[in-house]
């Protein structure tokens, strides 16, 4: 499988449905995004008003941000905008503490926590509802493919499915339709 950052979508029905070891995992997934988000919201305040003092703190979960936000958007929204979404994304948080560095002589101004912490909000709640609802309706491939999978379901039309990026999770579905032949 090639990985990339194009967005290579295949015809519904190409690729193996997780089974039950598959669903527990996207379903794991689901719950750390979820848990991620929950350390967001119990932080908000310090993170919003302190974003560089906590950026330490929350390395973790803004490199992997910033790492898989492009299979977020692109696989998410069925759009090809390539390496761009982190480029903006990095973009936008440099220019922002660069302002507030110049105009109030420190980047660590609560506009860029609220533009770091709404960012960082976006993607674990897109994120972690993907594989939520892909754990729910078995969605093949990518979890990134489970919201236009249920609009699909919804509307009665087929939706087109997508490789995974993260190679263990094709990995653990190939594994498990191979047990059951």
């Amino acid at each position: 499988m090639k990985q990339s950052d194009a967005l290579e979508l295949v015809a519904a029905g190409s690729l193996i449905r997780p089974r039950t070891v598959g669903r527990i995992l996207r379903l794991s997934l689901g719950l750390a995004c979820y848990f991620a988000l929950y350390q967001l919201v119990r932080s908000h305040e310090i993170i919003i008003n302190h974003p560089v003092s906590q950026l330490p703190n929350m390395i973790f979960m803004a490199g992997a941000a910033i790492c898989i936000v492009n299979y977020v958007v692109n696989i998410g929204f069925g759009k090809n905008w390539g390496r761009w979404p982190s480029f903006i994304s990095v973009a936008a948080l440099a220019l922002i503490a660069l302002a507030n560095w110049l105009l109030l002589g420190t980047p660590d101004h609560w506009i860029l926590g609220f533009v770091y912490w709404s960012w960082l909000f976006y993607f674990y709640m897109h994120l972690g509802t993907s594989f939520l609802l892909a754990s729910m309706l078995a969605t093949p491939g990518c979890e990134m493919r489970a919201i236009p999978e249920l609009f699909g379901k919804l509307s009665g039309k087929p939706t087109a499915e997508h490789h995974c990026p993260a190679a263990f999770i094709t990995k653990v579905d190939e594994w498990e339709a191979g047990l059951k032949s």
